[in-house]
């Protein structure tokens, strides 16, 4: 029997916070005839260039990814290395969570991330099943709900991140993604800044009331469909690249 078909929508909505001049969070995704890539970073507030080394990150990556004849866990892991060494030259002090999901046409899903962006499924009722653990202090010992997570200070100090200063490989989750079912890639203003009803209207594209002391907020929703083309339903901003491989 023949495998059907699977396209992906794309939403990708990013409001800038009141922590930098510039909006750091950041997206790219790569469509080809075998898979989808797409990753999402959000550059560090402190480094005074990491929106633009986010940018950067994610446009090189996008632009392989679109040509490179095998695309595994580990050769996303060996381009991000190659990047690394590119870019830590021109960036020295500058720094970025990763989060990285590769969506084969069948539904097989790998996701790769660093520092404390998250990847989730969007349940029926709106809720997200968060599918990996941001890397902080606050849970370097043991697992914490996302929930817990977001109210606790020490969330915001990274065990792990894409950082100039030394590679950090990232870590990898297998995942199934099914026809029907929306994976959401978000940075930590969406996941610690915005409560359940925040988070709903946000992913629906309505207006929201978020604190007046927030963070870069952004979400990248990719929903499967069956027998469909890949589509970008919604894209604001200079925030987001997005390259077409396919034949």
């Amino acid at each position: 029997m023949a495998v059907a078909e699977m396209g992906v929508e794309i939403r990708w909505r990013s409001e800038q916070g009141h922590h930098t001049h510039d909006n750091r969070d950041c997206c790219g995704v790569g469509l080809r005839d075998d898979a989808v890539l797409a990753i999402v970073l959000d550059g560090s507030s402190n480094g005074k260039a990491s929106g633009a080394f986010a940018r950067d990150v994610a446009r090189n990556l996008i632009d392989w990814f679109v040509v490179a004849e095998v695309v595994t866990p580990k050769t996303i892991i060996d381009r991000l290395r190659v990047i690394h060494a590119e870019l830590s030259g021109t960036y020295r002090r500058d720094s970025a969570s990763v989060v990285i999901a590769r969506i084969e046409r069948q539904g097989a899903t790998c996701i790769l991330h660093a520092g404390d962006c998250l990847a989730g499924l969007v349940q029926e009722t709106s809720d997200i099943e968060w599918s990996i653990q941001p890397h902080n202090l606050a849970n370097a010992i043991s697992p914490v709900a996302i929930d817990e997570l977001a109210r606790s200070p020490s969330r915001n100090l990274l065990t792990r991140s894409f950082r100039t200063k030394r590679f950090m490989v990232p870590q990898e989750t297998v995942q199934t993604f099914r026809a029907g079912q929306r994976l959401v890639l978000t940075t930590d203003g969406f996941w610690a800044s915005l409560d359940p009803e925040q988070m709903t209207a946000f992913l629906r594209g309505d207006a929201f009331q978020p604190s007046e002391d927030r963070d870069d907020c952004s979400a990248l929703t990719l929903t499967v469909v069956e027998d469909q083309p890949d589509e970008v339903i919604e894209a604001a901003g200079n925030n987001f690249y997005v390259v077409d491989a396919r034949h």
